[in-house]
């Protein structure tokens, strides 16, 4: 078969190839790529860009120039000051980019005047114009005035030429009516200083051809601009007539003289221009003057070459194709388009020739999908003749068998509220199952559907080759729920496979290979997903290595485990690499552990932990084939037990604060015990008594703090109830009114809530709020102020108390929260001890789904909001656990 398909190939690939070289040629002969070989052009040229000459110099009339001398036309008089001007630093060659075809009425000597400069200089050049006095008129050729065109050094047109497009990319150096006489305005200028000889002269086969009247033109050259506007050396024409210029600086230079002011209509867009602006006649004639001094004379690539160059471009896909991957050949087509854009570019900047490539490049473009289309065709008939040699051969496609349907209903009644199944036939006889109640035969029962009747439950199904009828028992009076209806639509799903494969018999030949595909292509699809879904749920991380320690499957869990922030796929990963930021808790390190995981097939399990303070389980166990002694891979699991090495912390840390804090306010008791027995005043005693009853009521505090810091801590659901906050926050303020008379200090509420009504534990949050005021009331001076705010914002219900107080560092809000802290201010001021209470605020926060932030600065008081949210529906609270 492979020779057979290679023997196909030559013939395609000719077919191709005539195909791709007929195309090409027809859009070179056709011309319909004529804006995108401009558009490449315009971007060659960009990139080309050239120094200006030192030697050509613009005159601008410009708007500072037009500002000074008034609105446009001026007289001649002005014109023949300038030249008076410029004659007196000896110019190698002057020429103007004005009209002078009509006399100036409102001073006619100062024509006079300005044809004396001219004939005086001996130098300059005039423009000479061809136009039509009205629509649809004869052309004819307007010449500067008599008296000026005599004095005049040389004439020359100044036409260029605007593609359909609008912008300016050619122009022909010789034009005029009968025959091409005139020369470019450039052309004349470089004649009359001898830098230019008879190159372009008048060809002689155009004289008289076609007839006076017709405009002849000769000698088609490509503009190759050398920068942007504004690239030449410019000088505004008010400046000059005002003296303000180095002497010498005109002296053996090219004058130009022309309008770069906006508005007056002499300037055109070209390849070179870009967004911003146009580029003046003036200097369009500066680009063509310094390309002609440098001979730069780029020419169209006769059609001939163009059309040999572009077909054999798209001859070389074809017999680069068949040698290469089709990965490689989409790239070898990006060369092939860089490479025919270099080669554009190396004809325009070294051989002056302008190759359009946009034929080519899309002849390119379009192999790939045209040999990709046949490589198709081609793989499409093997696939099918492969399909063929498969049904002849009786093979069979089954992947993966069908669930066995009694267990499967056995199951289903152990996770849904089904008192029953049963399977009975066409007759209505049971066949099995468990349904104690009668049931009837209903018929009419569609393939994939569920049929509700009461408290049954029917579906078709199939049993041991047998079409069935499955009821089931529902025993409450509600629908199943989207999860339930599931499970019970997996049911079905039994059924519907067992007759697509009854389908597969059934229909032509054609129809099956594609029913066998699909249905192969599915079960592997579904096969995968069920592998990757099961690997991607579990609850533990999971490495698959092959014998050499390189990571062969991995689960999200594991990724993120091992691949920290960079959250990065392990595939290909080393193991040991893996292995390297985790420290096994054991006196083995990990080469040790895999030496017996790998070597001596052991089972290892291990506890391990990272920097970060996470703690894992890890567990390795080779991976052997069923006939083999040799281990083929490992199995690595890793289990997060970071909250029960949490929780040993935690306990190991409450039974050193319940022995040493709590010990030490017994231990002063005893000792004050022992002082009242030897005292006999009855004033000493009932100091020392007191002093007794003070520690004991610590003592006590500190027992009530730890017990409700477990309380809120604990994984136990805590009993939630629908309660007013209100009435709670006003409880709170209650609680601590005598602590704060005490201190003599004011308590205020600003309660914006009459009534808030919130599932929660009444309890745990009327004393959260009692430590969050009694702290604020412990760490401010007397008489100052303890304000109560409520609110509700965005969802959200906050609680907030404001002290007048010393204030927190910054640096030290983020451990506010922690056990057993101690926070000094850095004036010396007040120590703030931290021992249960703010703690049990963030528990009692975290536990009804909030949080509480603290905003505070030293010396100005602090601000602690406990935020609890709101339930979208209700309105209440939701009861979150830790």
């Amino acid at each position: 078969m492979l020779r057979s398909s290679r023997r196909l190939a030559l013939p395609d690939c000719l077919i191709l190839a005539l195909l791709l070289v007929g195309l090409s040629l027809l859009l070179i002969s056709q011309g319909w790529l004529w804006r995108w070989d401009g558009l490449l052009y315009d971007a060659q040229l960009q990139r080309w860009s050239r120094p200006a000459a030192d030697d050509v110099i613009i005159i601008a009339i410009d708007e500072a120039s037009l500002s000074q001398f008034g609105r446009w036309p001026w007289p001649r008089r002005l014109h023949a000051q300038l030249l008076e001007r410029l004659n007196n630093e000896h110019p190698r060659a002057i020429a103007f980019d004005i009209i002078f075809s009509e006399a100036d009425h409102q001073d006619p000597a100062g024509d006079l005047t300005f044809a004396n400069e001219i004939k005086k200089s001996g130098n300059v050049v005039l423009p000479i114009l061809m136009e039509r006095q009205h629509q649809g008129g004869p052309l004819i050729e307007t010449l500067p005035l008599p008296m000026l065109a005599d004095v005049a050094a040389a004439l020359g047109h100044v036409h260029v030429e605007l593609d359909p497009d609008g912008i300016v990319r050619s122009l022909y150096l010789r034009e005029g009516l009968g025959e091409p006489y005139w020369p470019h305005l450039t052309l004349a200028l470089l004649s009359l200083t001898g830098e230019m000889q008879s190159e372009f002269s008048v060809p002689e086969s155009t004289a008289l051809a076609g007839g006076p009247y017709v405009w002849h033109r000769a000698y088609p050259l490509l503009i190759p601009f050398a920068g942007p506007p504004g690239h030449f050396q410019q000088i505004s024409y008010a400046q000059v007539m005002q003296g303000a210029y180095e002497k010498g600086r005109f002296r053996d230079k090219y004058i130009l003289i022309g309008i770069t002011a906006a508005g007056l209509g002499d300037a055109l867009p070209t390849p070179v221009s870009g967004f911003s602006h146009a580029m003046a006649g003036v200097e369009i004639n500066a680009n063509i003057l310094h390309a002609l001094r440098q001979e730069i004379h780029i020419r169209p690539l006769a059609t001939s070459w163009q059309l040999l160059l572009t077909a054999i471009i798209a001859l070389l896909p074809m017999l680069i194709f068949p040698r290469f991957a089709p990965r490689t050949n989409l790239l070898v087509v990006a060369l092939l388009q860089a490479a025919t854009l270099a080669l554009c570019a190396l004809l325009l900047m070294v051989f002056q020739r302008w190759f359009p490539p946009t034929a080519a490049l899309i002849t390119l473009a379009l192999s790939y999908p045209l040999w990709s289309w046949r490589r198709l065709e081609q793989a499409i008939r093997y696939l099918n003749l492969a399909l063929d040699q498969l049904h002849a051969q009786q093979v069979e496609l089954a992947i993966h068998q069908q669930p066995e349907l009694v267990g499967s209903l056995d199951f289903v009644c152990q996770i849904l509220p089904i008192e029953g199944w049963s399977l009975s036939n066409a007759e209505g006889r049971r066949l099995v199952g468990s349904l104690c109640h009668h049931a009837r035969q209903v018929s009419g029962l569609q393939s994939g559907q569920w049929l509700r009747d009461g408290e049954f439950l029917y579906a078709p199904q199939h049993y041991e080759g047998e079409s069935v009828q499955l009821t089931l028992c529902w025993r409450e009076e509600r629908e199943p729920d989207p999860e339930e209806q599931r499970i019970l639509d997996e049911l079905l799903r039994i059924s519907v496979g067992e007759t697509e494969e009854a389908a597969e018999e059934h229909g032509d030949i054609l129809q099956k290979r594609i029913q066998q595909i699909q249905l192969a292509t599915t079960r592997l699809q579904e096969l995968r997903r069920f592998v990757d879904d099961s690997l991607a749920n579990m609850a533990d991380g999971v490495l698959v290595t092959d014998a050499l320690g390189q990571v062969l499957l991995s689960n999200a869990r594991a990724e993120s485990y091992l691949g920290q922030e960079r959250k990065c796929s392990l595939k290909g990963e080393s193991l040991h690499r893996l292995l390297e930021e985790l420290k096994p808790q054991g006196p083995l390190e990990w080469p040790s552990l895999l030496h017996k995981a790998v070597l001596q097939q052991e089972q290892i399990q291990c506890e391990a932990r990272y920097e970060n303070g996470r703690d894992l389980l890890v567990q390795i166990t080779s991976l052997s084939e069923q006939h083999s002694t040799h281990a083929t891979g490992l199995i690595v699991t890793f289990s997060d037990i970071s909250q029960l090495k949490a929780c040993e912390r935690k306990r190991n840390e409450l039974l050193n604060f319940l022995s040493h804090d709590l010990r030490s306010p017994l231990v002063s008791l005893l000792a004050l015990l022992e002082l009242a027995r030897g005292k006999e005043a009855s004033g000493q005693v009932h100091a020392l008594l007191g002093r007794m009853q003070g520690y004991t009521e610590e003592t006590l505090r500190f027992a009530e703090q730890f017990l409700q810091l477990a309380r809120a801590e604990s994984a136990e659901e805590l009993p939630f109830q629908e309660l007013d906050f209100t009435s709670v926050a006003l409880n709170a303020l209650e609680q601590v009114w005598g602590q704060a008379q005490a201190k003599e200090m004011r308590l205020s509420q600003q309660l914006e809530l009459d009534e808030v009504w919130i599932r929660g534990e009444g309890s745990l949050l009327e004393r959260a709020l009692v430590n969050l005021l009694g702290n604020a009331i412990k760490y401010s001076e007397p008489g100052r102020e303890v304000q109560l705010h409520l609110y509700a914002h965005a969802g959200e219900l906050y609680c907030c108390v404001k002290d007048q107080g010393f204030g927190i560092a910054a640096e030290d809000i983020p451990r506010l929260f922690d056990r057993f802290q101690r926070l000094r201010s850095k004036d010396g001021g007040k120590a703030r001890g931290i021992g249960l209470g703010l703690a049990f605020v963030k528990a009692t926060a975290l536990r009804h789904g909030g949080r509480i932030e603290v905003d505070s600065k030293e010396g100005e008081g602090s601000q602690f909001s406990l935020i609890l949210p709101l339930h979208e529906e209700s309105g209440f609270v939701a009861n979150h656990t830790l």
